[in-house]
């Protein structure tokens, strides 16, 4: 009988600790304090001034920093380090174009108006 009980306890605090986790991260991941909403007006006055997650000479640094050591980590030769820096060449042209669509996005969303937008 204990150890029912104790199955039966286990499966009940499981369920619910699974059925409250996605409510947790959207908390952290996906929205401002707010209502639950994001501050519009706070995230586009970010982007002008290019604070945070918008800080994007910061962010390149890091990444550049963090491939270096990558190559470090994995002992390439000169040849391995010269494919390995095309390689990465590539994909930061593609991300600048995405970044480049997705600023143009952002000052046509700020330009139409301020306030809270609930998405």
């Amino acid at each position: 009988m204990n150890a029912k009980t104790v199955l039966l306890t286990t499966g009940v605090l499981l369920t619910t600790l699974m059925a409250a986790s996605p409510a947790a991260f959207a908390d952290r991941y996906g929205k401002h304090e707010r209502d639950g909403t994001w501050n519009k007006q706070e995230m586009c006055e970010n982007a002008r001034q290019g604070k945070g997650p918008f800080n994007h000479e910061a962010r390149k640094a890091e990444r550049e920093q963090y491939r270096a050591d990558m190559a470090d980590r994995l002992k390439l030769t000169k040849e391995q380090r010269e494919t390995w820096n095309q390689i990465h060449k590539e994909r930061q042209e593609q991300q600048t174009e995405r970044m480049a669509k997705w600023q143009k996005n952002m000052q046509e969303r700020c330009e139409k108006g301020s306030g809270k937008d609930k998405e």
